[in-house]
């Protein structure tokens, strides 16, 4: 008898535990859940009742769609299988927005899911005071065509507007972005950038944030890359950067990168260069570095000279498409010194001061690419180092 109870206990505690993922978990007789007073109602026919929370709605709805709680698979029951991987696809944030949209028309979510991601997204945040008023508006979106849909989005009715919708991929579909798209399209001269535009990304959008005047297809382009200084989280940092150092040193309004087909390390070095500018004065590129710590080499196995004034490590930096000026602050206080290597392989090296020597910390050969283990072992030789940091032998092989 006692195992009995045990056993019983043990059952009653598990199913507490699947009923108790969300506190006050009830699942009523009409398969609506209710969580604390909120009340979800299942697709077909899902809404939710008593909404005061927002943000913990979103949290109860994706526990509901992605749970193996037997009541929470219920739930979601009448959902084909297709249309639940798509609103999955979406960002979590969307899903209960997605829920609204489909149940309205499912044959047609599935489709613009697929060919026009962002179309949904936005008729999924569409904001309406409840959910009557929001289907509402949605219905004669969904069946009067096209243009009804593109003006209930706040859009131009233009084929040409449905097309830049249709290039930002699903992953990307979050509200901010969602919006932030909008808004360029509603701007004519950033709608005529992006028609030429082959994807528009998280990184697209937060660079059409930019001033026109900065803007063309080129930057639209560009990525961020291992090459940005690490403050710079992506290409519209790195103009904002760009442009506050232009307007210190009295250079702005101009811009001299529209339509130059600028890459990353361009304006990195720029950004560089007028930083330095603004710490060494007008004429920081003829400004030599302190003597260098280690006499260069040249012989037939190696050769390696030191970049001795800011233009030479500003040639260097554009020459390797590295970002080798982001240090010269740091060699003017003889923290680091940079040298180039010509033989055996082209290299940018630099070292760093210890308290005994100094360090080869980077050998790396052109965009940043690690050198061979020849080459690295023939620097550290040089340096009179091994890896390990100790001393080699007196036996220089050059």
């Amino acid at each position: 008898m006692q195992v009995d109870q045990e056993d019983t206990r043990k059952l009653k505690f598990a199913q507490s535990n699947i009923m108790n993922q969300i506190s006050n978990y009830q699942f009523l007789g009409d398969a609506s859940i209710r969580v604390d007073n909120i009340t979800f109602r299942p697709w077909p026919d899902f809404t939710v009742i008593n909404d005061d929370n927002p943000l913990k709605t979103d949290r109860i709805v994706a526990n509901l769609l992605e749970s193996d709680d037997p009541f929470k698979v219920l739930w979601r029951a009448k959902i084909p299988d297709g249309l639940l991987r798509k609103i999955k696809a979406f960002p979590r944030c969307l899903w209960r927005g997605l829920l609204e949209v489909s149940q309205l028309h499912p044959a047609y979510f599935t489709q613009w899911s697929r060919d026009c991601p962002a179309l949904i997204g936005l008729m999924a945040i569409h904001e309406s005071e409840t959910q009557i008023e929001r289907d509402l508006d949605r219905m004669p979106a969904l069946h009067r065509g096209g243009k009804e849909r593109l003006r209930l989005l706040g859009l131009p009715a233009t084929k040409e507007c449905y097309r830049i919708l249709s290039k930002l991929p699903l992953e990307d579909c979050y509200p901010v972005q969602l919006n932030q798209l909008r808004e360029a399209i509603n701007d004519a001269a950033r709608r005529k950038l992006m028609r030429h535009l082959s994807e528009i990304t998280t990184e697209t959008l937060e660079t059409l944030q930019l001033p026109t005047e900065y803007l063309d297809v080129n930057l639209l382009n560009l990525r961020r890359s291992d090459h940005m200084p690490a403050q710079c989280e992506s290409i519209a940092e790195l103009c904002r950067e760009i442009a506050h150092f232009r307007k210190v040193v009295g250079k702005l309004p101009h811009w001299p990168y529209r339509g130059a087909k600028v890459t990353n390390q361009h304006l990195v070095q720029a950004r560089d260069m007028l930083e330095l500018r603004l710490a060494l004065g007008e004429n920081c590129k003829i400004v030599r570095f302190p003597k260098a710590p280690l006499a260069g080499i040249k012989s037939a196995k190696l050769k390696i000279e030191p970049l001795d004034s800011v233009r030479a490590l500003f040639r260097e930096g554009k020459e390797m498409s590295n970002c080798i000026m982001t240090y010269a602050r740091s060699i003017l206080n003889e923290n680091h010194y940079a040298y180039r290597m010509l033989h055996p392989v082209r290299a940018t090296i630099l070292l760093r001061k210890n308290p005994d020597d100094w360090y080869p910390v980077e050998i790396r050969t052109f965009e940043n690419k690690y050198a061979s283990a020849d080459a690295v072992d023939l620097v550290f030789k040089w340096a009179g180092t091994i890896p390990t940091g100790k001393e080699v032998t007196n036996d220089f092989p050059f």
